[in-house]
């Protein structure tokens, strides 16, 4: 009877040490899913629509006066987004890329004290709550980021041209 209380408890305890193992798992393959997603954020891309930006501004100070056109002012005034955004895109871009690493490492750091038994059965789901917020948190940011980057590179794309030549045709 001893022996049978044994056996059951070795494959209750193993098979709930695969099961946070796979859980573990899934962790490691979103954080990936989520680095590949800020590895495709084409950081030149956003630099050109910086630098466009602050182009067409220093053109519009410098040659418009007052008396310019109501298309024109509406189109500068959406256009003025990008300089909304880019300071915050620059930042979470930039906190991103630490939070993944940081991340990164704490998942390896994990599956390494699983795997070495250093962390009690009942605490090891705890640690995979912690690791399922994170998570979701970068989730967040990550989405953020990339409405932010796409936001700005939509702007530029749509806008540049035309207040270039809206500048030269309506100020002198």
């Amino acid at each position: 009877m001893r022996i049978l209380f044994w056996l059951i408890g070795f494959v209750f305890f193993n098979s709930c040490s695969n099961l946070q193992k796979n859980e573990l798992n899934d962790y490691v393959f979103k954080l990936k899913s989520l680095e590949n997603i800020f590895n495709e954020i084409e950081f030149e891309t956003f630099e050109k629509a910086s630098d466009g930006f602050d182009e067409n501004m220093d053109l519009i100070k410098l040659l418009c006066s007052d008396s310019i056109s109501l298309k024109f002012v509406s189109s500068v005034n959406h256009y003025k987004a990008i300089k909304k955004s880019k300071d915050l895109f620059i930042l979470n871009y930039q906190l991103l890329a630490k939070n993944l690493e940081l991340e990164k490492n704490q998942l390896q750091s994990l599956e390494q004290d699983i795997d070495n038994n250093l962390i009690p059965l009942d605490s090891i789901i705890v640690y995979l709550n912690n690791e399922k917020q994170n998570l979701q948190l970068m989730s967040d940011e990550t989405n953020n980021v990339v409405n932010l980057f796409d936001e700005i590179v939509i702007i530029h794309d749509s806008l540049y041209l035309r207040i270039k030549e809206l500048a030269k045709s309506n100020c002198y």
